[in-house]
């Protein structure tokens, strides 16, 4: 049986506006399992601040008709794939194969990174297979929890802080460049370098717990939130750590993605946070 695929165009993504990989990004995801919708500003600061290179993403074309698109970081000696995605018009057609087959060709021939990253939604089983079968390992399951509102919120009475010290952007760096565990590419200090306004508390406890949590306080909403216990039991000190956060900052929404720590997720639990899906971390070596 012929290919469909033979008779398509690979197009790198950078000869297309963002208006229209936006367009065409958000066709893709109307039936996904998790609706991620777009717009221009906030794919323009998604590309900067992951490190997307468009030159190097791709878009799959059938005459003039957008089938697909998938999108490339790059970071020093590894690649990340994302934002893989097949318009209606293009499914059944092995669409998605051949966009990562052209994207881990320019990680290995073109870039020559060591490795090549990407997330899959757990519960997306066509696209956890087809990763699986390109030679991806599974390496952690990540979670994107949430924590809504709450004026009222109070800090527990068993909580004794013994002091509690704000710092601004650039310490809150010098915190999340010193992380203990390897993170996620949302939350590796690359990520940060592109964020503007981060906040940061160091706490310590009355009981010799102590930690620290980076934040990014908009009006509505705390976003980029990270959390590590440098002493003292980790779900403890971590709920210790965001009680805080909330009571300062009562009325915003709030989402931190990617934890992949299931004892530090409970302290998240213990200070009104809920999981609200699971990404799958996958690697493929290249070298």
């Amino acid at each position: 049986m012929t290919d469909p695929t033979a008779f398509m165009d690979l197009v790198p993504a950078n000869l297309f506006s963002y208006e229209e990989l936006v367009e065409a990004y958000n066709e893709t995801r109307i039936d996904y399992v998790v609706p991620m919708p777009m717009n221009v500003a906030r794919m323009r600061e998604y590309s900067t601040v992951y490190d997307v290179n468009l030159a190097r993403s791709c878009v799959v074309m059938d005459g003039n008709i957008i089938q697909g698109l998938g999108m490339l970081g790059v970071r020093e000696d590894r690649s990340w794939i994302t934002r893989l995605g097949v318009l209606p018009v293009g499914r059944r057609k092995g669409v998605g194969r051949f966009i990562m087959n052209e994207l881990i060709r320019q990680s290995q021939v073109i870039l020559d990174v060591d490795t090549v990253w990407l997330e899959v939604i757990k519960g997306n089983k066509p696209a956890h297979l087809l990763f699986k079968d390109l030679g991806f390992c599974e390496t952690r399951e990540l979670i994107v929890a949430r924590r809504p509102p709450n004026p009222n919120a109070e800090i527990p009475d068993h909580i004794k802080y013994k002091s509690v010290t704000p710092l601004d952007h650039e310490d809150a760096l010098i915190l999340l460049s010193h992380r203990k565990e390897r993170p996620n590419w949302l939350n590796e200090i690359e990520t940060f370098y592109h964020v503007k306004n981060l906040s940061a508390l160091v706490i310590d406890l009355e009981n010799g717990g102590r930690g620290w949590v980076t934040y990014h306080a908009g009006l509505l909403q705390l976003t980029r939130v990270i959390v590590e216990v440098t002493a003292g039991d980790t779900a403890e000190v971590t709920a210790a750590i965001l009680h805080m956060l909330h009571h300062r900052h009562k009325r915003q929404d709030t989402i931190t993605e990617n934890l992949f720590d299931e004892v530090q997720y409970q302290g998240f639990r213990e200070a009104g946070y809920f999981e609200a899906f699971r990404r799958i971390e996958m690697m493929k070596p290249l070298k």
